[in-house]
């Protein structure tokens, strides 16, 4: 009877352990990604771009978020990574072609859905019930 409870007891908190971790990487992840792309909006927000800085820092954004996804996709659906991949490769090619205002739209769209995988994939009483 004390080795089912004791074993139950430990699986929940090693359950609620690596819960723990997975989210607070998921929170750093999305906040990170996301405070790029608000950084990156500024740039190409202004009537003179730098057009190769531009390209280079997208091209590190693209990188940085390959690395994150790399991790992510253990843990989070592959569904919901995708989204986020098409909207940013959407927003790359369209800076690449110098389309600045639809860029903007396609990296507000990537920052509300990386705000709902967030939101999705914390542990909340809404979430469990």
């Amino acid at each position: 009877m004390y080795k089912e409870l004791i074993i139950s007891i430990l699986i929940v908190i090693l359950v609620f352990t690596l819960d723990y971790f997975t989210q607070k990487y998921t929170n750093n992840a999305i906040n990170n990604i996301s405070n790029d792309l608000i950084m990156f909006e500024g740039k190409i927000d202004k009537d003179e771009v730098d057009v190769e800085s531009v390209n280079k820092d997208i091209d590190e954004l693209n990188k940085k978020w390959q690395n994150y996804q790399s991790k992510l996709s253990y843990y989070i659906e592959h569904n919901e990574l995708e989204k986020v991949e098409t909207a940013l490769v959407t927003g790359q090619s369209l800076v690449k072609t110098q389309d600045y205002g639809q860029a903007i739209s396609e990296f507000e769209k990537t920052i509300f859905i990386l705000q709902h995988i967030d939101e999705k994939y914390s542990v909340n009483l809404r979430n469990i019930f």
